[in-house]
């Protein structure tokens, strides 16, 4: 699993941050779990705002975990 190592980051692992942060629709967030060095897990969140600025609604949470 060397492609998801955080000492030497990989095109792999660039790729697959970059394709996550674009799946973001408008608004959200994209979290980058890491154990021992080792990219585990990158969740990608999009938010659904209401008409009022201040509230959120989570709309969906898609978990994509590392080489499945």
């Amino acid at each position: 699993m060397t492609d998801y190592n955080t000492k030497q980051i990989s095109d792999k692992l660039v790729k697959e941050v970059t394709s996550a942060v674009k799946n973001v629709r408008g608004w959200g967030s994209v979290e980058i779990h890491i154990q021992n060095y080792e990219v585990i897990q990158i969740t990608e969140r999009n938010i659904r705002k209401t008409n009022n600025i201040s509230a959120e609604k989570h709309e969906g949470r898609e978990d994509r975990k590392i080489g499945s």
